[in-house]
This record gives C-alpha cells, structure tokens and sequence, in this order.
C-alpha cells in the first residue's frame, strides 16, 4: 500500500493490513513524506530531525499493525509541509515524477494488489489526492490492480454528530472531508480484534487518540483537525471495517 504521511495507514488501511497479516499474507508499505508538518514541535527543528523523530512512530505503528515493512518512496525527496506549495513539498510535486517513483517500489515488491486512498484523498487533503492519481497511474503502467479507501457522506455525519455531543459548537476538521458514494463499493469488515489493533497503532502517533474515550479525548488533545474527526467516525462506522472500492 502507498500513503502520503505516517499515521495514514493507519486511518486508511489499519484493518485491512491487520486482517491480512494474521492471514499470513506479506504487507508492505511505501511513504511519500514523513510527514513532518505533523511531529509535535516541527516549527522549531529542521525537516530532516522531524522526520527522524516521527519514523519511530511509524516503526511501532507497523510493527502494531502486523506489516512486514515499510520504506520511503525517496527519503527526503518530498516533504509534509501541511498542504503548503512550497519547493521540496509532496503537495507541489511533479505528478509525473511521483508515479514514476510509485512504479518502480511496485515492480520490486510486485504485489497482487494495492491499496490507497480514493479520489478525494480519503479527507480531501491535497497530499492525499495526488497519491491517489500517483498510484493509480503507476498501476496501471505495472497491471496492479488498486483498491481505495473511502468514506460515505453519512459516515462522516455521523462523526459530527458524535463530536457535538462531547464539543457543542465547536467546528472540528478542515471542511474539506465531505466524503464520497463510488459506484463499484465494497464493505471490508473483519473480527473486532483488528479493530482493537488499529487503535493501539493509531496511539503510537497521539497517546490516547485510539484508544481514549472519545469525551477523555477531547479534554487532553488540543487538536481539532481531521485527525479527530477521523477518531469520531470510527468511533460511529465501528474501527474493525473500511470502505474500499476498485480503481484498476
């Protein structure tokens, strides 16, 4: 599988690559970014020791999950600067370039399948988006087929919903994870156990932001991002299913 940021596998493919591992099938993840925007403190170190500090986190997010391994699609080639374009960012880079990248870890690992996040980025994200297309180019170029993760319109309501029960009039999230209805859909739902899995990995990256009750939550986690709003959705759909639909 393919992400833009450490913690996005996590969100998008937690249940997925801790249901394959305990099948025994080889799970392997490739990064585009360390997503280095999003390690607490990043404003006040360079790119590089925010990179070297959140890969651990990564490590113990994969070794939670149950993947074989994980590697950068190029270390240090692009950067999580937070959906700004500036030169060196993964949001500004040449789509091309990505895919060409994307192609060759496919040709090495030679999958049967992959998996990303669905045309609008999984929560709209730029960063996100353009993996999207990456993949799908590079797929198609190496016959892999590619299955995305999505979520319905209604799935993120119901984690607004959740969300104003424990932080009346409070906006949480960008605005830009609206959420999508594919016409080729498909339920991936395994034993709760994998559920249990996702969210300790997903604590790795915020303690307590798996794991915690949601109204703990909240007090603690002074973000209001998507990050927590993804929490509140999981917390509505159930943390043991994703949504993927078929791309290639």
């Amino acid at each position: 599988m393919v992400t833009a940021h450490p913690d996005d596998e996590v969100y998008a493919h937690g249940v997925a690559i801790a249901a394959f591992s305990e099948c025994g099938a080889r799970v392997v993840l490739r990064i585009a970014s360390g997503g280095e925007a999003a390690e607490p403190g990043s404003g006040s170190m360079s790119t590089e020791e925010a990179r070297r500090r959140r890969a651990p986190r990564l490590a113990a997010s994969c070794a939670t999950l149950g993947a074989d391994s994980w590697d950068w699609i190029d270390e240090g080639r692009w950067i999580d600067t937070g959906s700004r374009r500036t030169r060196g960012s993964l949001t500004s880079a040449n789509p091309g370039d990505l895919a060409d990248a994307i192609a060759s870890h496919i040709r090495d690992v030679r999958p049967d399948i992959v998996l990303t996040v669905a045309s609008n980025g999984l929560t709209g994200h730029p960063d996100h988006i353009l993996i999207h297309h990456a993949v799908v180019s590079a797929a198609r170029a190496c016959h892999s087929p590619v299955f995305a993760s999505y979520l319905l319109p209604d799935d993120i309501a119901l984690g607004h919903v959740l969300l104003a029960g424990v932080l009346p009039g409070v906006t949480v999230g960008s605005g830009r994870m609206t959420g999508l209805t594919p016409v080729k859909r498909a339920l991936f739902e395994a034993p709760p156990r994998a559920g249990a899995i996702r969210r300790a990995a997903l604590d790795h990256y915020t303690p307590g932001l798996g794991t915690l009750p949601l109204g703990e939550l909240v007090a603690t986690h002074p973000g209001r991002g998507d990050g927590l709003l993804l929490r509140a959705v999981y917390d509505a759909v159930g943390w043991h299913v994703e949504r993927y639909t078929a791309v290639t």
